[in-house]
């Protein structure tokens, strides 16, 4: 088997590939929307997830582990909002449209942004739920150093190590730029 990151990492750089097709623009679009969503969400955690926990029945679902349920919490949040993002009305970022290699290029970039804050998270919420063990086999083994040593890189580590207001002044800067045009 192969380490559980490289699993992680092709799923950052699939990312990159539908930005590429997708272009610079729209994908600082979904990238304002990703943000603002991560902010709201991390700031809303706990008394979202209190109420969540309160709500579980008693029994088999009664005693999952506080990560699981963070996991589960975030991971319905940002793929619901990803799914929005790139499916919906999409916001288009207003700069020029960008053709040929230039598309690619800087619409690669972008999808690497989008990837890190949609695989970033995933990624982070299940590696602190422990990859969902023992109730699910997902990784067997130990994790090994390069996994440890991204972790406190992805966003939800990032915000918890320094402030969740990094996400909401990047997001709104995107939106302003967005709005006034």
């Amino acid at each position: 088997m192969i380490p559980v990151e490289f699993f992680w990492i092709s799923l950052f750089l699939m990312f990159g590939l539908i930005g590429s097709a997708h272009g610079l623009r729209k994908e600082l679009g979904a990238t304002t929307i990703l943000l603002l969503s991560l902010f709201a969400a991390f700031i809303g955690e706990q008394q979202i997830l209190s109420r969540i926990t309160g709500a579980l029945p008693e029994g088999p679902l009664g005693d999952w582990p506080e990560g699981t349920v963070v996991a589960i919490y975030y991971a319905v949040i940002i793929i619901f909002v990803a799914f929005i993002s790139y499916e919906g009305i999409v916001l288009a970022f207003p700069v020029k449209e960008l053709k040929g290699v230039g598309k690619w290029f800087f619409g690669f970039f972008g999808g690497l942004i989008n990837g890190y804050l949609v695989i970033g998270t995933l990624w982070n919420v299940i590696a602190r739920a422990d990859y969902f063990r023992p109730k699910l086999t997902l990784v067997s083994g130990t994790l090994s150093s390069l996994h440890e040593g991204i972790i406190p890189l992805l966003p939800i580590s990032l915000m918890d190590s320094f402030s969740p207001y990094i996400m909401l002044v990047l997001g709104m800067i995107l939106l302003l730029a967005i709005v006034l045009k």
